[in-house]
């Protein structure tokens, strides 16, 4: 597993925080790893129906970068149904 990091990004302390955040979570991705995971008591604390099925969805928007300026944002949503997410 490899993973790139920019000096100039790491120098930058204004923007350190968000960078190695987001570099952290990129490791952790391609090492298996969960980055987030839904607590299903809290958001199905309301629910109105034992019966009733429920999908969790994620969305996200990635943005070129100064050295990719062409190329255009990427936008994704995914969403789960599996017995992880549900209440069937």
């Amino acid at each position: 597993m490899t993973q790139c990091a920019l000096l100039s990004k790491i120098a930058n302390n204004r923007s350190l925080t968000g960078y190695c955040e987001n570099l952290i979570r990129k490791i952790n991705f391609k090492n298996s790893g969960i980055n987030t995971k839904v607590n299903l008591n809290q958001a199905l604390k309301n629910k109105k129906s034992t019966t009733d099925s429920y999908m969790f969805f994620g969305a996200d928007v990635i943005h070129p970068t100064n050295v990719t300026r062409q190329h255009p944002s990427i936008a994704v949503v995914v969403g789960s149904c599996d017995s992880l997410c549900s209440t069937t």
